[in-house]
C-alpha cells in the first residue's frame, strides 16, 4: 500500500492507546512525586489541551514541563539550521532532480493546491531549492491550512505547555536536540526515495488527503480504532516490520526512555510528546511499564 503521509506528517498525526487515552500519570519505581505524560497532535491548536481531561491540572501539579525539544531551542541559529537542512546544495534545484514527466506532474498538483507552480519564477525561489521531503511536507501542511480555518501556527499545543511553565516558573527541556531531529526528518532518506514518497503524493492527491483528514478527525474526537486503523494502512499493515515507523517512532521512544527517569527523580515532570510515540508494544507507555513504573490513563 502507498505512504500517502510524510515521516514529518507521521510523527505530527499519529495518536492513541490501549483506552484511547491522551493523558497519564507516571508512578511508581522510587519516584517520591507523580509525572505525567501527554500526547499532542502537533498542529492541534493550543485550546485543545482544555479538551484533554486533567490536562491543566497535571501542568499545574508538576514542577517542570519536557517536550520533544525545549521550543526556545528554535530560535536563532538552530532555526537558520533547520532551514538550511531542508535545503538542497547551494545552486541545486528540485526541478533539476525530477524528469520532465514528474515535473509536469508535480507542477498540477502544486497549481491546485498553490495556486502557483514552479512555472512562476517567484514559486521557484522561495521553494526551488527545497530537498523533495521538505516540499512534500510543505505541500501536506498548505493542505491542511486550507482545510482548516482559522490555524494559527503561533498558538498550538505544544508551545502552550512550554509557555504556561516559563509564566509560572517552571523548568522547560526537551528530549532531543533541534539538529537530531533535523537528522531524523531531512537526513534518513535517500533524494530517491524522497521522490518517490514525494511522486507518491502528487500522484494520489485525493487519497492523500482523506488520509491527512482521517488522522486528524481521529485525534480531535480521540477515537482509537480509527486511529489504528489509519496508523496500519500507512506502514503496510505493520508497525513493527516498518523501517521509518522505526525511525520516526520506536528508536526515539527507547532514547527518551532511557532519559526519563533522572528527569523526574529531579522533580515532577509533564511530558509532552506527539501521540504517536504512546502506542504499541515499543511506545513510551509500554516502554514505562516494562521499566518498572505504573503508567495510569488519567481518567
Amino acid at each position: 500500500m502507498k505512504k500517502f503521509v510524510t515521516l514529518t506528517l507521521l510523527s505530527l498525526l499519529f495518536v492513541g492507546s490501549a483506552q484511547a487515552q491522551l493523558l497519564y500519570k507516571i508512578s511508581g519505581n522510587g519516584l517520591e512525586k507523580e509525572s505525567y505524560i501527554i500526547g499532542t497532535y502537533h498542529l492541534a491548536p493550543a485550546s485543545f489541551a482544555d479538551e484533554i481531561k486533567g490536562a491543566n491540572e497535571a501542568l499545574q501539579s508538576v514542577d517542570a514541563v519536557c517536550g520533544e525539544l525545549d521550543m526556545k531551542d528554535l530560535a536563532g541559529g538552530a532555526n537558520t539550521s533547520l532551514t538550511e537542512a531542508m535545503m538542497l546544495p547551494e545552486g541545486q534545484y528540485i526541478t533539476d532532480l525530477l524528469s520532465e514527466e514528474q515535473l509536469t506532474r508535480l507542477n498540477g498538483y502544486m497549481k491546485q493546491t498553490l495556486g502557483m507552480d514552479f512555472n512562476n519564477p517567484m514559486c521557484k525561489n522561495l521553494m526551488g531549492r527545497y530537498r523533495p521531503s521538505a516540499l512534500a511536507t510543505s505541500l501536506e501542511m498548505a493542505v491542511y491550512m486550507k482545510a482548516t480555518p482559522g490555524f494559527n501556527p503561533t498558538k498550538l499545543i505544544d508551545s502552550y505547555f512550554q509557555e504556561e511553565a516559563l509564566k509560572s516558573g517552571k523548568r522547560v527541556l526537551g528530549l532531543e536536540s533541534v539538529e537530531f531531529q533535523m537528522e531524523v526528518l531531512f537526513g534518513s532518506s535517500t533524494i530517491e526515495e524522497e521522490i518517490e514518497a514525494l511522486m507518491e503524493i502528487v500522484d494520489n492527491a485525493e487519497a492523500s488527503h482523506e488520509a491527512m483528514k482521517a488522522l486528524a478527525d481521529a485525534y480531535f474526537a480521540q477515537d482509537i480504532k480509527a486511529i489504528t486503523k489509519c496508523i496500519t494502512a500507512e506502514m503496510d499493515g505493520s508497525l513493527e516490520a516498518s523501517e521509518e515507523w522505526a525511525r520516526a517512532c520506536t528508536n526515539r521512544n527507547r532514547n527518551w526512555v532511557a532519559q526519563m527517569p533522572a528527569i523526574m527523580n529531579e522533580g515532577p515532570t509533564l511530558f509532552v510528546v506527539g501521540a504517536a510515540h504512546l502506542i504499541g508494544k515499543d511506545g513510551v507507555v509500554a516502554l514505562l511499564k516494562r521499566e518498572g513504573y505504573k503508567v495510569k490513563a488519567v481518567k
